[in-house]
């Protein structure tokens, strides 16, 4: 959940930088907040608590608080905190928190980020998005880290990426297991078991995804869509895209026209 929201957030502006200090308090109501917010307690402690659950904010907990999220927030021990606010049109309902194990590494980033903003300068402004955007990257880093693959994901993993690079090819199920150096009915079940479908759907999927792309752009027609996903024809391309997405190609194209 975590990647599917943060990899997807597209930051507008970064709306202020600052570094703050807390004291002891209880009980201190946060009601539809604004502007996103990425916050490093590095002194102390705060814990922050929405819908039931509580989150911990230290050197090594760090927290993202979305915008229109509402919470109450506990300074147990006081301190210091870097706080970015940045501006963003997704909202959402929880709390994001990352433990690490190097926070002082995140807090430098959060430190160069408001030195730039003191500084002022044109390039700056760039450069700010950029350290914004690498530090939650590596945030999502630190949760992709708990959930390595499993052994039987490894085992299709040359065939995964055999189609990632020849989608617009006609793969079969005896090249696909030709490559993870499986049989062929071993290299299917299993597949099937990792992936919860079978490799022809997986391949279905990824021409699918990759049309809804093209489809987005103002740089081919339907037809050279459908040459360039290697179907043979523009009719087969879209009795394929209808099956998978419940209408056709041209009707999807004219739905992104209207939004």
């Amino acid at each position: 959940m975590y990647t599917d929201i943060l990899s997807n957030l597209i930051i507008t502006k970064i709306h202020s930088v600052s570094t703050m200090y807390t004291e002891k308090r209880t009980n201190v109501k946060r009601t539809n907040r604004p502007l996103w917010a990425l916050v490093i307690k590095y002194e102390g402690e705060t814990i922050y608590e929405s819908n039931g659950k509580k989150y911990i904010s230290d050197i090594n907990n760090i927290n993202i608080l979305p915008k229109g999220i509402n919470y109450d927030w506990i300074c147990t021990e006081s301190g210091h905190f870097s706080i970015v606010e940045f501006e963003c049109e997704a909202s959402y309902s929880e709390i994001f928190s990352f433990n690490v194990k190097n926070g002082e590494t995140y807090l430098k980033i959060l430190k160069r980020i408001e030195l730039e903003r003191a500084l002022k300068k044109p390039a700056n402004r760039l450069n700010e998005l950029r350290d914004l955007y690498g530090l939650i990257s590596s945030l999502l880093k630190t949760i992709e880290q708990k959930y390595l693959p499993t052994s039987k994901y490894l085992k299709v993993l040359p065939a995964i990426e055999y189609i990632a690079k020849n989608y617009n090819k006609n793969i079969s199920n005896d090249e696909l297991a030709s490559v993870t150096g499986f049989s062929t009915v071993y290299f299917r079940k299993l597949f099937k078991e990792v992936m919860q479908t079978s490799p022809i759907n997986y391949i279905q999927s990824v021409k699918t995804k990759k049309a809804k792309e093209m489809l987005g752009s103002d740089y081919s027609s339907i037809t050279d869509i459908a040459y360039s996903l290697g179907y043979n024809n523009v009719y087969e391309f879209s009795r394929s895209f209808k099956k998978y997405v419940g209408i056709s190609p041209t009707q999807y194209e004219k739905q992104l026209s209207q939004k």
